[in-house]
């Protein structure tokens, strides 16, 4: 089986009453103002994933009315009779596409020891914005000790050791309480309590420090390779354990349990900064922070055809162009086996994140999550600019749909532009519809003689491609006057040729000519001050401007 999430249903769980999702298999980008359910949701996946190696009065709790860990949404359980709480997954299998639903409520617990669950748990990752503030969330005055973080964060999804029973978080929950003895057994019992209790520590202190050791390594990779690049100065990170998990003892009175310490330290040029978190901005720290996290995802990796990748506002304390940075490094292969979910209050971020997948989208749905955990939450289709275009010239209200097209023809131009270009302009920077225009074309050109592109390629039809040079090389074997060797170079030099006129640089004019025809229009119909002179705006126009925009966006889907 190779399953992907494919529908979420949920009943009565934290804000949502009745809240359905279909993803299909794809990618989800979710916007919602604070208190739409992102992080509901977020909770939701969580704890249906957590519950497959729970026992089931470890999740019934969470559905039950009378318990105080109960997470049912208290408007629904204020009805005269509210619906039972439930989570249900939908996993369809990619190559038979059959579906598996999995409940997990108060009665059913279909999750427990599943293997595509418990598989799926452990190769999935969920990351909050609060890792992040509980990395830098230290007094001047304080040793930087992540443990707790570590602890919460990270020792949940790291992996078990080659030939270990235990995962390292079931090694640690057995000794975490610090009594050796909870049954207060005496004589022979109680000396074997303190001796089991002794040997599961070891255990853990002889775990622990590969793991930190491993992650560390790779977060300075990751570092390095993402984010050090406009750094003036060598900046060296490190995780260590500096105290490793211990107990001694055999008797309450002289039993002793110390935890564990794993400090956070940098360098940079070699010079060791005692408190990273008072001298660096809080921009770099996120950095360093992200490295970190990312580096325990990748040092952590399990094999399951399952893996989500569940990310809430992750990325709220980076101005917009170091967000994108950390969104062009999920688009990464590094991440491409995860399923992706990224939950977002911001819009703009929202709107710039589908913006730099463009037109390469079909694996992603984007949503926008909208009511009150009072009402009911209802998930709308967040539909393009181009999208919305269609809508209104559908409804022929020409106006609306040119005010959308020349939305759509900015976005699709900007993409256009980093796509000839090679690079990614600056988020937040603006540059006009013409301006991005014009730039593409001259990258373009600058890879085809104008004269050539003018004179021959523009008016040649697509048909007679392949007639403006023979296949046909006789005449360089017959011509005596040639060596063989120069010969050899002529007929390479015609191969590259006939290459360019049919392949690559055939697919550069025809983005030449596409632009063109867009700046023809641009005038007319996608300029705003054209809108309010006295020609009429005709609706077929602006749907022939549509069609040039798709014309566009069809280019950048070749690439």
């Amino acid at each position: 089986m190779k399953p992907r999430l494919h529908h979420i249903n949920i009943t009565n769980f934290k804000a949502f009453r009745e809240f359905s999702l279909k993803l299909e298999g794809r990618h989800l980008l979710v916007y919602g103002a604070n208190g739409a359910g992102k992080s509901s949701l977020f909770w939701a996946l969580y704890t249906f994933l957590q519950s497959a190696r729970k026992p089931k009065k470890n999740v019934e709790k969470y559905f039950d009315p009378d318990s105080p860990q109960h997470l049912l949404n208290i408007y629904e359980q204020g009805e005269t009779t509210p619906k039972p709480g439930e989570i249900a997954l939908t996993l369809r299998d990619t190559t038979t596409r059959n579906d598996i639903t999995y409940r997990i409520s108060q009665t059913g617990h279909d999750t427990f020891k599943q293997p595509a669950i418990l598989k799926g748990e452990l190769a999935s990752d969920f990351i909050t914005y609060r890792f992040f503030f509980g990395f830098s969330d230290f007094r001047n005055s304080q040793k930087f000790n992540v443990w707790p973080l570590f602890e919460k964060e990270i020792l949940p999804f790291c992996v078990s050791t080659a030939g270990a029973k235990q995962t390292p978080l079931e090694m640690w929950n057995a000794i975490k309480s610090g009594n050796p003895n909870p049954l207060g057994s005496r004589g022979i019992g109680g000396a074997n309590a303190y001796s089991r209790f002794h040997k599961r520590t070891e255990r853990f202190a002889n775990t622990l420090p590969g793991i930190v050791d491993a992650i560390s390594t790779e977060a300075q990779t990751f570092y390095d390779e993402h984010f050090s690049i406009d750094d003036p100065k060598k900046v060296t990170l490190k995780l260590g354990l500096t105290t490793h998990p211990s107990s001694s003892g055999d008797r309450q009175q002289d039993f002793q349990f110390t935890k564990p310490v794993v400090e956070f330290g940098i360098q940079i040029d070699g010079e060791t900064i005692t408190r990273p978190q008072s001298f660096l901005n809080e921009a770099k720290m996120t950095q360093l922070a992200l490295s970190v996290r990312f580096a325990a995802s990748m040092v952590n990796l399990h094999d399951s055809d399952l893996k989500l990748l569940v990310l809430d506002d992750l990325l709220v304390s980076l101005d917009m162009s170091n967000r994108m940075k950390v969104v062009d490094i999920l688009l990464t292969d590094s991440f491409s086996n995860y399923q992706k979910i990224i939950l977002t209050h911001d819009l703009g971020f929202f709107r710039e994140f589908r913006r730099r997948l463009g037109s390469n989208h079909a694996d992603w749905r984007f949503v926008r999550l909208q009511g009150s955990a009072a009402q009911n939450i209802e998930v709308k289709c967040e539909k393009s600019d181009l999208e919305k275009a269609e809508d209104y010239l559908k409804g022929h209200d020409i106006e609306e749909a040119a005010m959308f097209l020349r939305k759509a023809a900015e976005d699709t131009a900007k993409r256009y532009r980093e796509w000839a270009e090679g690079k990614t302009l600056p988020p937040g920077q603006f540059f006009s519809l013409t301006d991005n225009l014009r730039a593409a074309r001259n990258k373009l050109l600058e890879d085809i003689p104008a004269r050539l592109y003018k004179k021959v390629l523009k008016s040649t039809p697509t048909t007679h491609r392949t007639l403006l040079l023979s296949s046909d090389d006789s005449d360089l074997d017959n011509n005596a006057s040639l060596q063989h060797q120069d010969k050899a170079i002529l007929k390479s030099k015609r191969r590259d040729l006939r290459n360019a006129l049919t392949n690559d640089g055939w697919a550069k004019m025809e983005a030449v000519d596409a632009v063109d025809r867009v700046l023809e229009m641009t005038e007319r119909v996608l300029n705003p001050a054209s809108h309010g002179n006295t020609l009429p705006l005709y609706e077929e126009e602006v749907r022939r401007a549509k069609r040039l925009i798709d014309s566009l966006e069809n280019v950048l889907k070749s690439q």
